[in-house]
């Protein structure tokens, strides 16, 4: 486990970190609850305030076990406008991103912001950051 000398945070028992200029990664262990997505929200909107633009957010879903999909869309509906430009979720198992797919449609069938914006998943850590190098190359 991290300690909180190397720039980790922890919401709950799910470590997070903001990376300049702009990255917040987190890697959430076990299950997330209500609280730790609305934590995570409100950790976002902070940071993005702070650095004056919305963050690109990578989470690592390799050691993440369970969340109610319905939570996370009830959040989703809430969430600070602006504070995320961009997410990449990687090491998700099959399971996790057929679940995540699912949120990320009935976020843009429900015309909700954050559907609006760009969120990809993929294999491994090294192709989700490429994938934000290309996002920060194009503008």
């Amino acid at each position: 486990m991290d300690t909180p000398s190397d720039g980790w945070e922890y919401l709950g028992r799910h470590p997070i970190r903001f990376e300049p200029p702009d990255i917040v990664i987190c890697r959430p262990i076990g299950a997330v609850t209500a609280d730790d997505v609305r934590a995570g929200m409100a950790y976002l909107d902070r940071t993005s305030k702070r650095i004056g633009r919305g963050v690109i957010y990578l989470a690592d879903l390799s050691e993440l076990t369970r969340y109610a999909p319905e939570m996370v869309l009830q959040n989703f509906k809430s969430f600070p406008v602006g504070a995320m430009r961009a997410s990449a979720m990687f090491g998700a198992n099959p399971y996790q991103r057929a679940v995540t797919d699912m949120i990320l449609r009935a976020t843009r069938l429900l015309g909700l912001e954050i559907g609006r914006i760009p969120i990809a998943s993929f294999p491994d850590e090294a192709a989700a950051r490429a994938w934000v190098e290309e996002l920060r190359r194009k503008g």
